[in-house]
């Protein structure tokens, strides 16, 4: 198992954000207020997350998991989700 953490995803988007919170918002079509409740700790839906991540050119996950190295698991902030998805063999359609 893997875990969502919050103060990754804050910290992470702060080195995006860096100090241009409303040019990122605007180049992200996003309200200058929904760009400061991200960066305090609100996790996007996941269509803001995808547009964040492609802005950064990084994958969604590295934005929501810390490194293995330093990785806390369980704890205050963090909600444990599961690792890999795996598709059935012949793409999921019963072949």
């Amino acid at each position: 198992m893997s875990t969502v953490s919050v103060p990754t995803f804050t910290r992470k988007l702060r080195e995006i954000v860096a100090d241009e919170p409303k040019a990122f918002a605007y180049d992200l079509g996003l309200s200058l207020s929904a760009v400061y409740n991200y960066l305090n700790g609100r996790i996007p839906a996941t269509e803001i997350l995808f547009r964040i991540a492609r802005y950064a050119g990084r994958p969604m996950e590295w934005f929501l998991v810390e490194d293995e190295a330093v990785a806390a698991v369980g704890g205050l902030g963090e909600v444990t989700i599961a690792e890999r998805y795996v598709a059935a063999p012949g793409g999921g359609d019963g072949t």
